[in-house]
């Protein structure tokens, strides 16, 4: 498993989708969710959490690029 989240967080992850243990990490972590919590969440409210969460980490990404290149301009 370790080799697998190694390429999805350096961008080298090549196959469809992640793993669903990456799923459920991802939105156990951020969520703050226990496994217990996580399973009894509906699988569509699941999916939109992580789709909400995907969309605030763009955000957020593109954020920081504009700010960096502010500073370069400046």
């Amino acid at each position: 498993m370790l080799l697998p989240v190694e390429s999805i967080l350096d961008g080298t992850w090549a196959s469809d989708g992640a793993p669903a243990e990456w799923a459920d990490f991802i939105l156990m972590r951020r969520m703050h969710w226990s496994w217990d919590e996580l399973q009894a969440t509906p699988v569509y409210v699941r999916r939109y959490a992580l789709d909400f969460l995907g969309l605030i980490a763009q955000q957020e990404q593109a954020d920081q690029e504009a700010a960096q290149r502010r500073a370069r301009q400046q």
